[in-house]
């Protein structure tokens, strides 16, 4: 599902012009220095030769307590075309970090991947392993961690018609008889994330992780450009790509979703929800 490149472009400009033109400094951050939080929602729709509607949501927040700090993510998208569902997916992601020193960490976490075209029924992982703050200002955040996990995935076959809709789902290869068992593997989980406000209006979000076994790597990544309109809410704009290594006969390895979405971001200065 891609939402058009070129109007989100184009409204984004109009929003950092807006935002450019602004005279006052925002006010400073009141809230719960141990809280942060960023939900996002986006839609789009298209008519005439073509009739797309599309979806997507994000809520991340972020909680310290002494030395751990907590993070949870929900994310979701839907689009439909032609009235047929062509686009859903979710996931959920929970992790606890706790601080060796100021800027090396021990993690464990979970997460939960359900798209229902990607040609898996779920794909689901705990996870452990070290991260460090490379870079912790103002300005610019960026932390690399990585680890080991271990991860449960179910493979199905999707039929599909000519619109991209699914008419049924398949717990077998059709092409060789053989069932999906549910798979489990030992995985290599890894994980960056990059922040830079280039003033005090604009800012740029950017992450990447991997997760890695023998039945299959999902990789995922995500670029956003983001615009404050007011000390809450902002703009932004985003492309992610989703990459399966192994998917079943009939799917693609890759999807790709361009955004354009309001926000609502009580974010914490000195505390990232991401």
């Amino acid at each position: 599902m891609v939402i058009m490149k070129r109007l989100s472009l184009a409204v984004l400009g109009c929003a950092a012009f807006t935002a450019a033109a602004q005279a006052d400094e925002p006010p400073p951050y009141e809230g719960d220095p141990n809280w942060s939080m960023r939900a996002l929602v986006g839609y789009s729709k298209t008519g005439g030769n073509t009739d797309n509607s599309a979806g997507n949501a994000l809520f991340h927040v972020a909680h310290v307590m002494g030395d751990w700090k907590l993070l949870f993510g929900l994310e979701g998208l839907y689009g439909t075309t032609r009235g047929e569902t062509t686009a859903q997916a979710w996931d959920v992601r929970l992790q606890g970090n706790y601080n060796i020193t100021p800027k090396l960490y021990w993690y464990t976490g979970a997460r939960y991947d359900d798209d229902a075209f990607s040609g898996f029924k779920y794909q689901t992982a705990v996870k452990t392993g070290v991260g460090y703050h490379f870079y912790d200002t103002d300005a610019t955040k960026f932390t690399v961690q990585g680890g080991v996990g271990y991860v449960w995935l179910q493979k199905e076959f999707l039929v599909k018609d000519a619109v991209g809709g699914v008419t049924e789902r398949l717990n077998y290869d059709p092409n060789t008889g053989i069932p999906y068992e549910q798979e489990h593997n030992v995985a290599f989980d890894a994980a960056l994330v990059f922040e830079h406000s280039f003033d005090q209006y604009t800012k740029l979000l950017a992450g990447a992780s991997v997760l890695a076994s023998s039945a299959n790597t999902l990789t995922t990544a995500s670029i956003a450009l983001q615009v404050k309109m007011s000390n809450r809410l902002a703009l932004a704009a985003g492309y992610q790509l989703s990459n399966n290594s192994d998917p079943p006969a009939g799917s693609g390895h890759r999807d790709t979703l361009t955004t354009l979405s309001l926000v609502y971001d009580t974010k914490n200065p000195n505390l990232a929800t991401e």
